[in-house]
């Protein structure tokens, strides 16, 4: 990450649901969002797996990112990283392209794999 980027916080809890299926939610500064969101400028979302979360042996494998319009692709411009052993993944959004994608997060529990809803991200120029 570089110094001119905007940084998001974002703190991630999953729970298995009695169908085990995984469910994830996102939160800022204890307030429950969507873990998407719109980006203007060249952004950093960091996603870190809450103390529960953890306890419970998830961790952070990957991310799938791709178009929502393949008219407006905007895909090629985010990468990502996991660190803390898995603890954190950083979502890096260049926001050079406009256009909507869609992000997946892959984490794996004991072994399983699971994969997030979409949290979308939508690229707009700034104003």
């Amino acid at each position: 990450m570089n110094n001119t980027q905007e940084q998001i916080h974002f703190t991630v809890n999953i729970v298995l649901d009695n169908d085990g299926e995984a469910n994830f939610t996102y939160s800022i500064n204890g307030k429950e969002v969507t873990g998407g969101g719109v980006v203007r400028t060249e952004t950093a979302g960091v996603y870190s797996l809450d103390e529960a979360t953890v306890a419970e042996g998830f961790l952070f494998t990957d991310a799938t990112i791709t178009d929502v319009d393949k008219e407006t692709s905007c895909a090629q411009d985010f990468s990502f990283k996991v660190s803390d052993n898995g603890r954190t993944i950083t979502i890096i959004d260049t926001g050079e392209n406009p256009g909507t994608a869609c992000l997946v997060f892959n984490v794996e529990c004991n072994g399983k794999a699971y994969e997030s809803a979409d949290p979308q991200i939508i690229n707009k120029k700034e104003n």
